[in-house]
């Protein structure tokens, strides 16, 4: 979980008793979308990934910021530590990860990420939360298939956006796509090499 239910009153919102297990729910839905936007844990962690290693010298790795690599197989060999430099984006290895010709699998096994959730995406979790429990208050999920774009008052009528971020959103727990695309490329969501010999 991304925040907790008492995030919610820094923001002004406040919640009865009854709405507990819902505020737990949303809280994880908006959690889970982010993460899932961001390819990646954003809390510090310890994972291990495979990737071909191909010419380039840098190999971006999920979960930025990389605090520590604490070993890089390549088929199996451990490769030594001083043969490569550790940036917060991944490694950093003059001669590239290949070997000659040979495309080696590389297994890496490195500690990143953040001791805590920054504040910007603590707010954005506590907004998304905050709109769904406004939804729910207010009757329910209504899938949304469009915005609102304009509303006349003498003889009443409604505009909808039909296409573009008017029409993406469909609940309170679906971000736009420059939101998932923004959060993939803070945190590092895929593996990658970049700088060819």
């Amino acid at each position: 979980m991304l925040i907790t239910p008492d995030a919610l009153a820094l923001y002004g919102e406040t919640f009865e008793e009854s709405e507990t297990a819902t505020v737990n729910e949303l809280i994880a839905s908006a959690s889970s979308a982010i993460t899932s936007a961001a390819g990646t844990g954003i809390l510090a962690d310890t994972s291990t990934v495979e990737v071909l290693g191909l010419n380039e010298r840098l190999l971006n790795l999920p979960g930025t910021p990389v605090r520590r690599i604490d070993e890089i197989l390549a088929d199996g060999d451990l490769v030594d530590p001083r043969s490569y430099r550790v940036t917060a984006n991944g490694a950093y290895r003059a001669q590239g990860w290949a070997c000659g010709r040979n495309l080696p699998t590389l297994t890496i096994t490195y500690f990143h990420g953040y001791d805590e959730i920054p504040r910007d995406i603590q707010t954005l979790c506590v907004s998304m939360v905050i709109a769904g429990l406004i939804a729910s208050r207010e009757g329910g999920w209504d899938l949304q298939n469009g915005r609102i774009s304009s509303i006349g008052v003498d003889d009443y009528r409604e505009a909808y956006a039909t296409s573009g971020e008017g029409i993406e959103q469909v609940t309170p727990m679906d971000l736009p796509e420059r939101t998932r695309r923004a959060l993939r490329k803070r945190f590092g969501g895929a593996v990658a090499v970049v700088n060819s010999l």
